[in-house]
């Protein structure tokens, strides 16, 4: 698909990574034409079934959906449900603890990429490249490890393996969240390190993963002074466009952590916020709360049309996903058999590493 044979609305639309609710579906695909969705596995009151065919469902109803309204079909985010995931939470931080060899680390991630697949899942929230330098930091309990190292070492594994089963990562949070004792959902960070100090423990794990293919990246609500000292980075074109894209040549999607964020309305509301983000370098931009929606849709529309948001930043943004569901190969269409997912996710729990999961 040409991005030239796409209407702006649906442009705008391909932009939005909106939660998945079951009872919105028509709205989000028909109304606000969402690129993505959001699965958190129910845990956030997202419509998440806890079986094999009742998830194949509703994966199969979103691209149904999506190509009746879009034309295209729409890439899923997140994980299913906690009962049919076949890994338990923290499994990646364990095996770093236990000094488990990579390599089966590798081989276990490619085992969970798989699995995502298989169920209609294509991209996952990990790894968490953060080090904490702080306990008061973002989502301590969710930090691979406190040394960079092992972050860097694992976290790369992790990366690899997901990629090789055929589903994207998004390693998080862009740059450097681990360098401020602050947590960007309820505070405005400040990481002051210089680039020289960031790069070997905070910023060379990402450049890893995007050498090794990462496909996308989750931006950071916090300040780099030593980028730009008067925007937080998801609204920085000198952190997301020079430097991430430029300097460390990232090909994938950039996507704004959630604009609910205390973070992220630091200089604005999220209506004015968004706007900012895209023009600054942001690909997708997610929203937990589905009554932000229509916000997100309606503000970067206005600033489409108005030409506030250049025509050559937004053509960007849709090619770079175009670009993700083609690697994925997605582009004409994708559905998800419950009988072959119910086989092949039994046959990879059966694997040696798949011990490693749970």
């Amino acid at each position: 698909m040409q991005v030239s044979s796409i209407p702006l609305e649906r442009k705008i639309g391909m932009l939005i990574m909106a939660p998945l609710y079951e009872s919105y579906l028509d709205d989000l695909m028909g109304r606000f034409y969402c690129g993505s969705l959001l699965s958190w596995g129910g845990e956030f009151g997202d419509t998440s079934p806890d079986n094999i065919p009742e998830f194949c469902d509703l994966m199969n109803r979103v691209q149904e959906l999506s190509q009746k309204h879009r034309g295209m079909p729409a890439w899923i985010h997140g994980w299913p449900h906690q009962s049919i995931a076949g890994r338990q939470q923290g499994w990646l931080e364990r095996a770093a603890a236990n000094d488990t060899d990579p390599d089966r680390v590798e081989h276990a991630a490619q085992l969970v990429g798989r699995r995502w697949r298989t169920l209609g899942v294509h991209n996952i929230p990990e790894p968490t490249l953060n080090v904490p330098m702080y306990d008061t930091g973002i989502l301590p309990e969710t930090a691979t490890s406190p040394d960079a190292e092992t972050v860097r070492r694992y976290g790369t594994a992790f990366n690899r393996g997901i990629l090789a089963g055929n589903c994207g990562t998004m390693p998080q949070h862009f740059p450097a969240h681990g360098a401020t004792p602050l947590d960007s959902h309820d505070s405005h960070p400040v990481v002051d390190m210089t680039i020289d100090e960031l790069w070997p423990d905070h910023l060379r794990p990402y450049q890893e993963c995007f050498d090794d293919g990462c496909t996308t990246i989750c931006t950071a609500h916090l300040t780099l002074t030593a980028l730009d000292p008067d925007n937080i980075a998801t609204t920085s074109r000198a952190v997301l466009t020079d430097f991430l894209k430029g300097t460390m040549g990232f090909k994938g999607i950039a996507i704004a952590d959630a604009v609910e964020m205390k973070g992220f309305q630091k200089d604005g509301s999220i209506a004015e916020m968004v706007v900012e983000a895209v023009r600054a370098g942001c690909d997708s931009i997610c929203t937990v709360c589905i009554d932000n929606v229509e916000i997100l849709f309606n503000s970067l529309l206005d600033a489409a049309q108005s030409g506030e948001i250049p025509g050559g930043r937004l053509d960007d943004a849709v090619e770079r996903n175009l670009r993700f569901m083609h690697w994925l190969g997605i582009q004409n269409g994708t559905q998800v058999d419950a009988k072959t997912a119910r086989e092949t996710l039994r046959e990879l729990d059966t694997t040696p590493e798949a011990k490693l999961l749970r």
